[in-house]
């Protein structure tokens, strides 16, 4: 059975953006969307750079580096959850051991 679609639209830098999405994530779609907006509304404050396409491609470096940094962190819990794994296991073992 195939998830339902959603046909939507977002704009972006004064962009429209039609896509299909599951019905499901438009939300997360939509909050996507204001982020974008709100970083590229800080950004052109700050610097005063009004360029649509360039407030978008520092936008799309911050939003790539954040995600970057997610996966780093997400490796760095998982290895470390694999590491606390493994001493309870040794410790369940040294335990079934003497008994």
């Amino acid at each position: 059975m195939s998830e339902e679609k959603k046909s939507i639209t977002l704009h972006i830098a004064q962009q429209a953006f039609r896509m299909n999405i599951p019905m499901e994530h438009e939300e997360m779609y939509r909050t996507a969307e204001r982020r974008i907006h709100q970083y590229m509304r800080t950004l052109s404050e700050k610097t005063n750079i009004t360029d649509n396409f360039t407030l978008l491609g520092y936008a799309a470096i911050n939003f790539a580096l954040n995600e970057v940094n997610l996966v780093e962190k997400q490796k760095f819990v998982d290895n470390d959850l694999k590491d606390c794994l493994k001493k309870i296991q040794e410790v369940v073992n040294e335990a079934l051991a003497k008994s």
